[in-house]
């Protein structure tokens, strides 16, 4: 076991994500994990939030690591950090900022001079606003990870090297280093010192020698140490058109028990999975598949706070019997708003924001993201007829991640990734304009940084054998889509929708707007919310196709019942204010004419091929 204090020392931990829940709840998911009388919290740190462009930080909001260290510190909890920086965690490029990929001769995860350079300065930071915190120092840090599972996705060991005299150059020996890694790839995850602790990941099996059968990979590779599972699924992570994910609480709670007998150390991932905000969804390799944009995990505790009993007693009750109980009662479940309708009334369409204000490039042929510099949201890309030819079929290569494809004679197509079959369009279209989304970068695998595969965008647009040149670059605002259309807005997107009426989902009626709207489009509406009323409610986007919802100028997320299971929108009550609130939907594919807030969340609703 570890020695803290000159004790033995064997922690029970629960993961959760600062930047995955608002900053003024952090304190009600710490208190759920101190209540059921786990010792530690685990974290990781995320760099492209916190660095979003070359040396422009931002540690503010739920951003503000500090604070949160500081607040796990009042509990008497202990800390583990995973400061990566890859990090995976089912977020758009694991967590590196995918302004690397516009740096030339970039090869991330590597010793790559370019790369390591950007994560020396990154580190620097970091690391140095948390080494006051260490636990040596008197806070609560107890240990630091770098890198992340590296054995699946590489094996060169004088880069793992580098990376750990990178981390002990900043924090010398204060603080305990690890790393973690499925058993199987451990011995090209890990290096084989004393200064560094190799750890494992694995999830619930019912055989009672699965733990043991894992460990012994850990025992291979290092013979002596903490046993140490750094990822203990207590559920599993969701993919858009793919059905919700649960684990059982019976098995989970038994091979929990297995684990502390045999006097590991385990960290629950998730203990509070909570709502991955915004853009931030990463995606898979295999047949590209984002994440959506609820982290729920099947976690002990909810998305919104709540317990899921079963699972939350289980693991008390076992832990009581080991460690000291903290005598706490349990979370109560919180109020929730619901039972409510908004209807959405259409204020305009994403074509209205392609301006000068919002021009990026003009050139012959259509540029990437990375190309132009944009990393997130939705580029419209627009030709201008200057050949005479009639234009009544088109074919667009390489579109990454989904495009929209608008023309003058009204046609409005979908273009699925690497999809390549001609779509049909009515003349005369002197304009063509096409919606790209960024669905997220890959979160994981060895092709996360081969542009070649992993780009964003469009790549050329054809008719016949003709290739079309002559195309404006649109970058459009997400956030403000009907009040700010600078070429400053950080995201910019193609449909604006708003909703004006709150009435009893029983009292309303199909209103068949789809067939009179024009797409991409912007819907908004308001709501009326008594400060008695602030709570967390779930927004129902049940009968809408794909698209985003922003309330009250904070981009919430995206939402995809089309493709299911994910059909509700988590919604802290904090980020909802007193008097009127905006609700605005941006639309692409299918117009559902209101929205319903709800008590309950829909995370395992039906499912649809939409790849």
């Amino acid at each position: 076991r570890f020695v803290k204090d000159g004790k033995p020392y064997q922690y029970v931990s629960a993961g959760m994500h600062y930047f995955r829940i608002p900053e003024e709840y952090w304190k009600d998911r710490i208190y759920s994990a101190k209540s059921a009388s786990l010792t530690t919290i685990q974290t990781y740190t995320i760099w492209n939030l916190h660095e979003p462009s070359p040396g422009v930080y931002d540690f503010t909001g739920n951003l503000d690591v500090i604070k949160f260290i500081k607040l796990v510190h009042s509990f008497n909890m202990t800390m583990i950090l995973r400061v990566g920086p890859f990090i995976d965690a089912e977020v758009s490029f694991g967590g590196l900022p995918p302004w690397l990929l516009s740096i030339p001769s970039m090869k991330v995860r590597s010793s790559n001079t370019n790369y390591i350079n950007a994560v020396s300065k990154w580190l620097d930071k970091i690391l140095g606003m948390v080494e006051p915190y260490l636990y040596s120092n008197g806070g609560p840090i107890i240990m630091v990870q770098f890198e992340n599972e590296y054995g699946g996705f590489g094996c060169d060991r004088e880069y793992l090297q580098l990376m750990h005299k990178l981390f002990h150059d900043r924090l010398g020996d204060k603080v305990v280093y690890f790393t973690t890694d499925n058993p199987l790839t451990v011995k090209c995850g890990s290096i084989p010192t004393r200064d560094v602790l190799t750890t494992i990941d694995f999830g619930v099996n019912e055989d009672p020698m699965f733990p043991q059968f894992n460990f012994n990979f850990l025992r291979d590779f290092q013979p002596k140490g903490p046993l140490v599972n750094s990822e203990f699924y207590t559920g599993w992570l969701d993919y858009w058109g793919t059905a919700h994910s649960t684990r059982p609480a019976k098995p989970l709670v038994a091979q929990y028990e297995r684990l502390i007998k045999m006097g590991a150390s385990v960290n629950f991932y998730m203990w509070h999975g909570g709502t991955t905000w915004g853009l931030m969804n990463g995606a898979e390799m295999s047949y590209f598949k984002p994440n959506p944009t609820s982290y729920d995990y099947d976690a002990p505790v909810s998305e919104s706070g709540d317990i899921y009993a079963e699972k939350y007693w289980g693991i008390r009750n076992i832990t009581e019997q080991y460690f000291t109980p903290s005598r706490l009662p349990a979370p109560t479940p919180k109020p929730k708003l619901g039972d409510l309708t908004i209807v959405m009334e259409q204020k305009g369409s994403l074509l209205d924001q392609i301006t000068d204000k919002a021009l990026l490039l003009k050139s012959a042929y259509p540029k990437t993201f990375e190309y132009l510099r944009v990393y997130e949201g939705v580029v419209a890309y627009q030709f201008t007829q200057n050949i005479n030819t009639t234009i009544d079929k088109i074919r667009v290569v390489g579109a990454h991640d989904r495009a929209y494809v608008s023309s003058d004679s009204g046609a409005y197509r979908q273009v699925r990734r690497d999809e390549s079959s001609s779509i049909p369009i009515t003349p005369p279209n002197k304009h063509l304009t096409i919606f790209v989304e960024n669905q997220g970068y890959l979160a994981y695998g060895p092709y996360m940084y081969e542009l070649e595969y992993e780009y964003k965008g469009i790549l050329n647009v054809t008719t016949g054998n003709t290739v079309l040149k002559n195309w404006s670059h649109y970058l459009l605002n997400l956030t403000h889509p009907l009040h700010d259309t600078s070429l400053q807005a950080t995201h910019r997107l193609p449909g604006i929708f708003v909703g004006t009426l709150s009435v009893k989902a029983t009292d309303l009626h199909d209103t068949s707007l789809q067939a009179t709207h024009r797409l991409p489009g912007i819907f908004v509406g308001t709501l009326s919310v008594k400060a008695t009323d602030l709570h967390d409610t779930y927004v129902d986007t049940t009968g809408w196709g794909k698209g985003f919802l922003v309330i009250n100028n904070r981009l919430i997320g995206r939402y995809w019942p089309q493709a299911g299971p994910q059909y509700t929108l988590y919604v802290p009550g904090v980020w909802l204010k007193p008097g009127e609130n905006e609700f605005i939907m941006i639309e692409f594919w299918q117009v559902g004419g209101s929205i319903t807030l709800r008590s309950s969340s829909i995370l395992d609703g039906p499912v649809h091929d939409v790849e």
